[in-house]
């Protein structure tokens, strides 16, 4: 562990079973009634004091003070998704994005991407190099402006945690994957070929510039349409992948996001150092009321959200939850690296629970010394062109900024 520690440093420059539905509820994306698997129901409901007892764990890592926002440029391949989300469907990525993250003090993008842009849909195993060219100029433009490039395969051959999404429900049409990572050779050798790919393409450039982000938010369906707890299965797929890309380059950074959809940590991958990632919307009611893609998660009549947030089992959701439901993830520092790669309230809740909600959430985060970084930079879980009734706009170069909320990150930023 102590020679994957010095090797991060050196990289980076830094010293239950439930169904899929319950499941989803479960990833901290809970209804009005607030159900979570019993191993973090139990965490986040319990103890005190786990937090204080995490940040007293004497770290065996030093964890990059990486903040910023995901950029969506090459999101999906699905259109129905651009009624969402400011992005083209054309991966033509934003010099004033960089600039502006870049000027107000943030310093990391994740780039969760679609691998159909750029892949023969009839051989997995082609990639066509001109659709791969604006990747290329996200990681020149991160270069230039001193932002860190996180790429990740948003939907990876055989596996996008947006295939459990109910059409009939949501009303966004989502184009499925044929086959299954997890089970499927040929998807596991297209998988492992996009990353082998991307290692010998970028080969040379510093992991204090480029990290690659394996899949996002791993979930195990079992035939009946269940997900448990055992990553086993992932951690399979994930090890083959890493293995290649290190025979390439040994020095890239490698980050998987955490089981449950980003929501457990991986002790299974401990050995391995790479960092892991946790996604926290914790609690849905609170960051997708009335979110379209919800429908089915949540009912839909969720009454307006309050931080902290009363739940109808009378349970109370606040900075204290946080704290218990955060705490693995704070002990888990002691071994791996760690960064909270995505959160955020979507564009209905309102504007001051949304402050309440980051002031707790980022706090609490803050504490374990983590860096963080929204779902949007533009778009409705962002500081730009959210849409979000009630707040107070300023004009910033033709977009509507939330400057309060951009204030609010900005003095969060301490890890």
């Amino acid at each position: 562990m102590a020679e994957q520690t010095k090797n991060f440093e050196q990289a980076t420059g830094t010293h239950s079973t439930v169904t899929r539905r319950s499941a989803l509820k479960g990833l901290g994306l809970a209804g009005a009634s607030f159900m979570l698997p019993d191993f973090l129901r139990s965490a986040a409901f319990g103890s005190s004091n786990l937090l204080e007892e995490a940040a007293k764990l004497k770290s065996a890592t030093q964890n990059p003070k990486w903040y910023g926002f995901n950029l969506l440029e090459y999101f999906s391949t699905d259109p129905d998704w651009m009624k969402y989300f400011p992005y083209k469907n054309d991966g033509m990525f934003l010099e004033d994005d960089f600039r502006w993250i870049s000027d107000w003090g943030f310093n990391w993008v994740r780039l969760p991407m679609d691998y159909r842009f750029w892949t023969e849909s009839q051989d997995l195993l082609k990639i066509r190099e001109k659709d791969v060219l604006p990747i290329d100029r996200a990681i020149k433009l991160g270069e230039k402006y001193g932002v860190h490039v996180n790429l990740c395969l948003h939907r990876a051959p055989g596996y996008c945690i947006l295939d459990t999404m109910n059409e009939a429900l949501t009303g966004i049409h989502i184009t499925k994957e044929k086959g299954d990572l997890f089970t499927d050779q040929k998807m596991l050798d297209a998988f492992v070929y996009q990353w082998t790919y991307f290692t010998n393409r970028y080969k040379g450039i510093s992991s204090k510039q480029l990290s690659f982000n394996l899949v996002n938010e791993p979930l195990i369906f079992s035939g009946t349409g269940e997900i448990g707890r055992d990553a086993s299965s992932y951690a399979k797929v994930a090890r083959t992948a890493v293995a290649a890309i290190k025979q390439q380059d040994a020095q890239r950074l490698v980050i998987t996001d955490g089981f449950v959809a980003g929501n457990a940590v991986i002790p299974e991958l401990f050995d391995t150092g790479m960092m892991q990632s946790c996604h926290t919307y914790t609690p849905m009611p609170v960051t997708h009321y009335q979110c379209e893609w919800a429908r089915g998660i949540l009912t839909g009549k969720e009454p307006l959200p309050t931080w902290p947030l009363k739940t109808s089992d009378g349970k109370t959701v606040n900075r204290q939850f946080l704290e218990n439901l955060f705490a693995p993830w704070g002990e888990a520092g002691a071994h791996v690296p760690i960064h909270f790669g995505e959160m955020g309230c979507y564009k209905h809740t309102p504007p001051d629970v949304v402050l309440a909600w980051f002031e707790d959430t980022l706090g609490t985060i803050g504490n374990l010394h983590y860096g963080w970084a929204l779902w949007n930079f533009r778009g409705p879980f962002g500081v730009l062109d959210t849409e979000r009734k009630g707040t107070k706009y300023e004009d910033w170069h033709g977009h509507a900024l939330d400057r309060a909320l951009l204030i609010l990150l900005q003095k969060k930023m301490t890890a």
